[in-house]
């Protein structure tokens, strides 16, 4: 669930609403000076909840105590091997190199995989600290979208699919992620999320690009 500024205000006005209440039940007519006093506790906290959001999540001093979630943020040189199995040759097919786009909130998490071929988003996705207590699972449901002229070409037409990312390394900021996905046209695979950098792409083009001139310098 995206926790937006329309949920902190609805939230905001029900609590005042129900604090008025009280207030009426013990015998005390609000006033104008109760609700400002009202305003200067109420404020703050919503300002807090929005920057917990947005700002100091990611931050080490709060992790694993108040906020248990691994910074995923940038965007990675992922290697994919998929079980698709080339007709003409009878062989799966080699691993790809494609990249992921992870943009990150405390509320929100989207995975945007860019290949040369198509482009996969999250539609549904959750959190949990790993069995062993180091690192994070991430379950996720998602669509995948080939480039126009590639549909209905091969096996490559719109579908869905289920991925499941396992963290490596740092609790709160892994290194290296691995996972498994599995798709509704029978074919599943595993991929290896080898290195990041803090910018998040949206084209393949432009990230293999900023990972071929990183790798130079």
């Amino acid at each position: 669930m995206t926790f937006n500024r329309l949920h902190i205000l609805f939230l905001v006005a029900f609590t005042a609403l129900v604090w008025a209440g009280f207030l009426g039940l013990q015998g005390t007519t609000p006033t104008w000076a109760h609700l400002r006093s009202f305003a200067g506790v109420v404020g703050p906290l919503a300002l807090l909840g929005l920057a917990l959001d947005r700002r100091l999540w990611y931050r080490r001093f709060l992790h694993g105590w108040l906020i248990k979630r691994p910074d995923l943020r940038g965007t990675w040189r992922v290697k994919l091997q998929s079980s698709y199995v080339d007709s003409k040759t009878g062989s799966p097919i080699p691993p790809i190199v494609c990249y992921m786009g992870i943009e990150q909130t405390l509320s929100t998490l989207q995975m945007h995989l860019m290949t040369p071929e198509s482009e996969s988003w999250l539609v549904a996705s959750n959190i949990r600290p790993s069995r062993s207590g180091r690192g994070y699972q991430v379950a996720g449901v998602y669509t995948n979208e080939p480039k126009i002229h590639l549909r209905n070409q091969r096996i490559s037409e719109v579908h869905r699919g289920a991925i499941f990312v396992v963290t490596h390394g740092d609790n709160l900021r892994p290194d290296r992620l691995t996972a498994e996905y599995w798709t509704d046209r029978g074919t599943n695979g595993k991929m290896d999320f080898l290195t990041r950098v803090d910018q998040v792409f949206t084209r393949f083009e432009d990230a293999d690009r900023s990972f071929v001139t990183e790798a130079k310098s």
